[in-house]
């Protein structure tokens, strides 16, 4: 077998035990990796409806069938289970070398079952497999684990690990892997912490073979020769992600003040320009990479390290703009905090501009946040609570359990300013001016996710990057007829596609460094299937699928795909001032996208008809 290894890795931490199993290729050439994979692989072991917290719930960590591939963009790895967070189907994505590891390992996944006795930690070197104690990593820093580990194994090992936030069962916990790249949304570092589980480590010495090694050299030659000429990938190789903040801001799309603004009037503190002449210490890429957008950063002054990666765009909005803190020193060791504990910058700076909003709005004291007098603006009390958070310390208990928690404990007239779905936190793009983003940040089967389709410019700009996923009509930024709803669908169906295959979308995105005959064209490279661009479309229509069944199985639907309050009001100040969600528009929208999709309008579930035509009866026969 080409690119796939037709290997899967079952790891019952109950017993203590591994056994390599087979993967087949017609599986494979079906699901891809990722995340169709990794939903397949929990219908099929019958978990979905399994508490996230419980030994019953399954980590799956997935590649794609091109991982290890040395061309831009594709070393991204799912990890898949089910959120203690959202009570849905859990996804997150990172690039870095988690994927091309395992691939090199031998595996296509690696399935996790079961609850450990004691803390421990995995080593995956090849065909040897052994479970660790980890005892000696517990409560540690994210960084102290790295070396520790890094000491003992040597060079050349990935290592993914939760932090003392998923120890501790910290419902928005993340995970990191090589210290530069972070699984942040759906809470999956709780479900390592609920296993027992500190860390795996991966270590694979052979080369992954692929079908056509000439086309893949070719692939990797034209993102080169594209990157200076392209405008979204030569913005993040020169600035990374904090590259985009000026233009956002602009747009009126920089979340600000919990989400009541979508302009910062001091954004340009925060911007690429500005952060890298303070804080910039280089940049570092994913395996094979030629974007290099993560950038790091260093300031001894500020107790900056460069041990951990800098904040992304959506850190700068959350934990920056959206709390009205434009110190970018204090934005990074903000990001610092999170990373060395293990949390997710976006639900955190959620938690925290909710509070701020409630404190200002006299819905919270001092005296209920154990003396803490914070609000926006204020970096310091935001660090000391972030701490809390992650240590589960005093208040800091209570917001370890998320929205629903807190507002339970607050009072109910705090939740009309709680920014959230399903109990994850918004990112910075504001729905009120993206409706796409209205759509998917309330029925994404993963939760509020920015990444699920591409924004609401495609539609916009027209062409060929528009044409070639089938959408026509037209319409502008915040149009949100049909022809907006079918950009949505498409690209949410691309962008599913994406995540299957372990795809960058900063690479692989339309109008970046590939078009969308060229995903067709390294599939075949690394495998040798003859596929064709509609039939991976059907793999990423696959995986949204089988998402909204195991979302159905656990009682989520339409009911759940919900817009909080914040999203119907008028954005204050700014190019974007005045605009909102209309609650009417949006029920239509919501209607006509679960028909497109092949969903009941009613319920939100995927038809019978459309678990046909996907090949996916074998659902409703276990059902």
């Amino acid at each position: 077998m080409n690119g796939a290894r037709g290997m899967l890795l079952d790891i019952d931490l109950s017993s203590g035990t591994s056994e390599s199993r087979p993967l087949q290729e017609s599986t494979l050439r079906l699901y891809l990796g990722g995340g169709a994979l990794g939903a397949k692989l929990l219908l099929r072991r019958g978990v979905a409806r399994a508490d996230a917290l419980s030994p019953e719930n399954l980590l799956i960590i997935a590649p794609g069938v091109a991982t290890g591939a040395a061309v831009s963009g594709v070393s991204r790895c799912s990890v898949v289970s089910l959120s203690p967070l959202t009570g849905a189907v859990a996804e997150s994505q990172a690039g870095g070398m988690l994927g091309p590891a395992l691939k090199r390992a031998g595996y296509d996944a690696v399935v996790i079952r079961g609850r450990a006795a004691s803390p421990v930690w995995l080593r995956i070197d090849g065909e040897r497999v052994t479970i660790e104690d980890a005892s000696p990593l517990s409560g540690r820093t994210t960084s102290e684990v790295f070396e520790r580990l890094e000491e003992m194994l040597g060079g050349n090992w990935t290592v993914l690990q939760c932090g003392p936030a998923g120890e501790r069962l910290v419902r928005f916990a993340c995970l990191l892997s090589g210290r530069n790249d972070v699984f942040g949304r759906t809470g999956l570092g709780a479900v390592f912490g609920a296993k027992n589980l500190r860390a795996v480590a991966v270590h694979g010495s052979n080369q992954v073979p692929f079908a056509d090694v000439d086309t893949l050299r070719s692939l990797a030659r034209r993102a080169s020769e594209r990157l200076g000429g392209s405008s979204f990938p030569a913005t993040l190789h020169e600035h990374g992600t904090p590259g985009i903040v000026d233009f956002q801001a602009e747009a009126g799309n920089l979340a600000t003040r919990n989400h009541a603004s979508g302009f910062h009037p001091r954004h340009h503190l925060l911007s690429g320009q500005h952060f890298e002449a303070e804080l910039g210490a280089g940049a570092t890429t994913c395996f094979g990479c030629v974007v290099r957008c993560r950038r790091r950063v260093r300031n001894r002054q500020h107790d900056i390290s460069d041990a951990l990666g800098g904040p992304e765009f959506e850190t700068l909005g959350m934990l920056g703009s959206n709390l009205d803190i434009t110190d970018a020193a204090a934005v990074a060791r903000a990001n610092q905090l999170c990373g060395e504990l293990g949390l997710d910058t976006i639900t955190t700076g959620a938690l925290l501009a909710w509070l701020a909003e409630c404190r200002q709005r006299g819905l919270i004291s001092p005296d209920q946040l154990d003396g803490l007098d914070f609000g926006f603006g204020q970096a310091e009390p935001a660090r000391e609570l972030i701490a809390r958070i992650g240590r589960r310390r005093g208040v800091g208990d209570v917001l370890a359990e998320g929205f629903a928690a807190a507002i339970e404990k607050f009072g109910p007239a705090t939740a009309a300013y709680a920014v959230h779905t399903k109990g994850q936190g918004f990112a910075v793009h504001l729905p009120q001016v993206k409706p796409s983003q209205a759509l998917l940040y309330a029925a994404s089967p993963i939760g509020p996710d920015h990444m699920s389709c591409e924004h609401d410019w495609l539609l916009e700009a027209g062409g060929d990057d528009c044409l070639g996923l089938g959408i026509s009509g037209s319409g502008d930024r915040y149009s949100t007829g049909p022809a907006k709803v079918r950009m949505t669908v498409q690209s949410q169906i691309y962008y599913s596609l994406l995540d299957s295959l372990c795809l960058c979308m900063f690479c692989w995105g339309p109008g970046n460094l590939f078009s969308y005959n060229e995903v067709a064209e390294l599939v075949q490279a690394a495998t040798g299937w003859g596929v064709t661009f509609h039939e991976l479309m059907k793999a990423g229509e696959r995986r949204l699928h089988l998402m909204r069944v195991i979302n159905a199985r656990r009682g989520l639907g339409r009911q759940q795909d919900r817009l909080p309050p914040r999203m119907f009001e008028p954005l204050q100040d700014g190019p974007s001032a005045g605009r909102r969600v209309d609650p009417d528009e949006f029920e239509k929208m919501l209607d006509l996208y679960y028909v497109m999709l092949g969903c009941d309008p009613a319920s939100g579930h995927p038809t019978s008809g459309k678990l046909h035509e996907l090949g996916l009866e074998w659902v409703l026969a276990e059902d």
